[in-house]
């Protein structure tokens, strides 16, 4: 069973979902972690879960107004269907305390605790790739039409949805929409899905409340236009030719090689004790040469330098270019082997003092960095949204080898 035509992950062969004869799955409202499932009709009177633990340790068993969850070793739990995609997505992940984490029980039926937001997905979405479905309290339609009055009396038509707005996707773009005033909108990116997921939990967020606070925060936020005839400068001002070495001392962290003395100290050369006590951005050494992540690390970090194509300034290691993959559980930089993707571009923008700051190609919030203790750290792309205008984004100096 499927809901969308077009553009969808292979089913994952250990999660199943069995499905008596007397339950309709097509009356059932659509969720995006349908696409990675298979859907197993039985017959209720030789079905005995038990044996059917020997082959899957976890399954979920459909009813007609309900689901039940089993997992093997502890008590099957059941759920209201409106959960279906919240518990769909933990379901295989962790044990039985993880479904219901954030569900609240109500009659002996486990149950999401606030309205579903209802999602249309457009064939190019961005929501159909598999690591991109962790979208929960939701539900999911395949989208036919570009008229968002249709889409909105969909929505109006299920009382169980959220009916203050509903989302549209369309490639990298997610939009939500008023659904009383379709003309108004609200445009985000799959970076800032995670950060919209804690404000769409308040009962006042509407979309003209994220119109407004967008406007306060728009100042804070990188120019998404990329400059026409781009130069990568250092601090002072002068222009990095493409392939002269440099490193990214990681402003945002200082300690002072007096404050970090140790007996190894006195054995580092002294033309590398300028190194000593600072962040810098570090590609870790990946196995396969391809394709490696990328963080901050104290001591010493990565030779790196610029290239330009097409008038576009990529910092590279080696042969590999800074990029991003858009992934929003792992929304990191990494360093890839071949010239990444608009979608997947770093963009370079200068702050007031001159270093540089990183966002993704036409982002809306500036790279950040996390320090993580023992002598690291590490960079994303999708953390600042959380405290846009509270916090400073990752600032970076270049310093020339």
């Amino acid at each position: 069973m499927s809901c969308f035509a077009t553009n969808i992950p292979t089913p994952i062969s250990n999660r199943v979902v069995f499905v008596p004869n007397y339950v309709n799955v097509d009356a059932l409202d659509k969720c995006l972690q349908d696409n990675r499932v298979t859907f197993i009709s039985i017959s209720t009177s030789t079905f005995d879960a038990q044996v059917e633990h020997k082959t899957y340790p976890r399954f979920l068993l459909l009813e007609k107004d309900h689901f039940v969850a089993h997992v093997d070793g502890e008590a099957p739990v059941k759920c209201n269907y409106e959960a279906r995609n919240m518990v769909m997505g933990n379901f295989w992940l962790g044990r039985i305390q993880r479904v219901t984490s954030d569900l609240k029980q109500v009659n002996g039926l486990w149950v999401s605790w606030r309205p579903l937001v209802h999602y249309f997905a457009y064939e190019d979405a961005d929501s159909l790739k598999s690591e991109c479905m962790t979208l929960h309290n939701t539900v999911f339609e395949y989208a036919n039409t570009d008229d968002f009055g249709v889409l909105a009396e969909i929505v109006k038509r299920k009382p169980h949805c959220e009916q203050k707005y509903f989302g549209v996707n369309k490639g990298q773009t997610y939009i939500l929409v008023n659904a009383d005033d379709v003309g108004q909108k609200y445009e985000l990116s799959r970076l800032n899905l995670r950060t919209l997921g804690f404000k769409l939990w308040k009962e006042t967020t509407t979309v003209q409340s994220l119109i407004d606070e967008e406007t306060q925060l728009a100042e804070f936020r990188p120019n998404p236009n990329c400059q026409s005839g781009f130069k990568l400068r250092d601090a002072d001002g002068r222009e990095i030719a493409d392939g002269e070495p440099f490193m990214l001392h990681i402003v945002n962290y200082e300690n002072e090689p007096e404050s970090d003395m140790n007996d190894e100290y006195d054995d580092i050369p002294e033309d590398e004790r300028q190194f000593y006590g600072k962040a810098w951005v570090e590609a870790m050494t990946s196995t396969d040469q391809t394709s490696c992540f990328v963080n901050g690390a104290l001591h010493n970090g990565t030779r790196f330098h610029a290239e330009t194509i097409d008038g576009i300034v990529y910092i590279k290691n080696e042969s590999r270019y800074l990029n991003t993959h858009l992934d929003p559980m792992d929304d990191n930089l990494f360093s890839d082997v071949g010239v990444p993707a608009k979608e997947n571009r770093i963009q370079i923008h200068y702050a007031e003092d001159g270093n540089i700051c990183l966002s993704a190609w036409s982002g809306r919030t500036y790279a950040d960095y996390e320090w993580m203790g023992d002598g690291g750290g590490m960079i994303t792309f999708g953390l600042e949204e959380l405290y846009l205008g509270q916090s400073n984004p990752l600032k970076l100096r270049i310093v020339r080898l």
